[in-house]
């Protein structure tokens, strides 16, 4: 795979790398969190053709933005012939709340430059991915986007945990569709 772009993005803290594939354009914003590498990988969705083939709906009465959309992927970096094989990634401590939150700033930097409509990702549900999980990853996808605010207790101490964040601006929307064995998110302006 040809990297036709790399840069660095001051303000973020990233490393950002352009490339074609699958006939789409794609940006790779690399990242090192806990001394792990990071990749957030983010495909063009021009048309709602390509974003239908691939298996995301818009929601009820919801345009498919005339800017167009993309496509994120997330994972630990170990190198581009591994890059489809997405893994159960295991964070110590606030680990994981650091990784989402650099996931988050390059999809802003991303936003930011491209002026995009939206973003759409997956997350698999049930089975394998949650093995080891206290928090479902569909669950976590759902309070990091502001689609669920109930309340969560420490199941050691039974008392009340801080209500998570969304890492969404507020000026975005998030949507979420649930097919089987998969919940598909849509982000929009």
């Amino acid at each position: 795979m040809l990297i036709e772009e790399e840069l660095f993005l001051d303000d973020y803290v990233l490393r950002r790398k352009k490339f074609i594939y699958d006939h789409r354009v794609h940006h790779s914003y690399v990242f090192v969190a806990g001394n792990q590498l990071y990749t957030v990988i983010v495909g063009s969705l021009a048309d709602e053709l390509t974003f239908n083939r691939i298996g995301y709906q818009m929601p009820a009465g919801v345009p498919f933005p005339v800017n167009g959309m993309a496509e994120v992927y997330f994972d630990v970096f170990d190198g581009m012939e591994n890059l489809a094989d997405f893994r159960h990634v295991n964070f110590e401590g606030l680990g994981g709340a650091v990784v989402l939150q650099t996931v988050s700033l390059a999809l802003i930097a991303h936003f930011e430059k491209f002026n995009i409509g939206g973003f759409a990702f997956q997350a698999a549900s049930g089975g394998v991915v949650d093995i080891g999980r206290r928090t479902t990853l569909e669950e976590t996808y759902d309070y990091m986007l502001g689609l669920k605010s109930e309340p969560r207790y420490n199941e050691r101490t039974g008392l009340p945990k801080k209500a998570p964040r969304s890492l969404i601006p507020e000026e975005l929307h998030s949507y979420k569709t649930v097919t089987e064995g998969r919940a598909c998110y849509v982000v929009l302006q």
